[in-house]
């Protein structure tokens, strides 16, 4: 997927948004802002990916400043989402068969990509999060969750892209179903502070290592997957795939540049109109879409 007008507002305001974040220097606010202009104006065009670009985007911010802007909100959405864990792990308890736990937990891991965990003093109510879990019902409109199933039922091993920080412990949720089903499955994290990407300190934090099999990192700070970045055991582990599933635009938009080698599931809400175009959708829904290699 390749950047479209609005992308060019989205990462100036995602930068200066970061580097507010992370100083409260003025001149430092400055320097950092002109220098993204003159970035935004050398690399900004026809052929650049919003992910990689914003990858770049990210790295001058940090390396200007010193800093991860998102460290502090990064902490805080893991703990807000470790505490309704139990009560949604509750209500994918209660489902009455295989097929009804594994679409609650996949609404669970499409919820989880909507949700604001960083908001100050946010607390959710079990009410709460079976209307979260009817809204997402609702608003998806892209729904392969059988055929996901299915896929799940047929391999080995799946490779699931992690994305946020938060969101990451509601993934907890939907990688237990898939390991019920029977395959094991490779949790992979960012391999450094990129955004508020889940990190290897994050999956420690939440407890990501005994949910999953194993988890892996990607071996780069780099928003979705960019090949040129990544570390050769993580590109030869993308490489072998059976199946990957894949959380959030980030990912899409890297991974649609990309001819899938394995099926992809993608599991994502549409925040921005470009993702969202791209799909063939609304903006602000639900999508758990499937990308196949291309046949012969």
């Amino acid at each position: 997927m390749k950047v479209t007008l609005y992308c060019a507002h989205c990462l100036l305001e995602r930068a200066v948004n970061q580097v507010k974040l992370a100083t409260d220097d003025e001149n430092t606010r400055l320097e950092v802002t002109t220098v993204m202009l003159q970035f935004l104006a050398d690399n900004f065009n026809d052929e650049s990916v919003p992910s990689h670009i914003g990858t770049d985007r990210d790295l001058i911010v940090q390396e200007m400043t010193g800093k991860d802007p998102y460290a502090e909100l990064k902490q805080i959405s893991n703990q807000m989402a470790l505490s309704i864990l139990p009560e949604l792990k509750a209500l994918v308890d209660e489902a009455p068969n295989e097929d009804d736990r594994f679409r609650r937990a996949a609404l669970i891991a499409a919820a989880a990509n909507a949700i604001e965990f960083d908001v100050s003093g946010r607390e959710f109510s079990l009410d709460d999060l079976r209307a979260i879990l009817e809204s997402v019902e609702s608003d998806l409109v892209i729904d392969q969750v059988s055929e996901f199933m299915n896929l799940c039922r047929s391999v080995d091993e799946v490779t699931y892209l992690m994305d946020n920080s938060g969101e990451i412990v509601l993934d907890m949720i939907l990688i237990g179903e898939l390991r019920r089903i029977g395959p094991r499955v490779v949790a992979v994290v960012k391999g450094g502070p990129v955004l508020n990407d889940a990190t290897m300190i994050d999956a420690e934090e939440v407890g990501l290592m005994e949910c999953a099999d194993e988890v892996r990192h990607t071996g780069a700070s780099a928003i979705g997957v960019n090949l040129e970045r990544v570390s050769g055991e993580f590109k030869e582990l993308f490489q072998k795939s059976q199946l990957i599933v894949a959380k959030g635009m980030g990912n899409y938009e890297s991974l649609t540049e990309l001819e899938p080698t394995a099926p992809v599931v993608h599991i994502l809400r549409t925040k921005c109109s470009p993702v969202a175009d791209h799909i063939g959708v609304a903006r602000d829904k639900n999508v758990i879409l499937i990308r196949y290699p291309k046949s012969g």
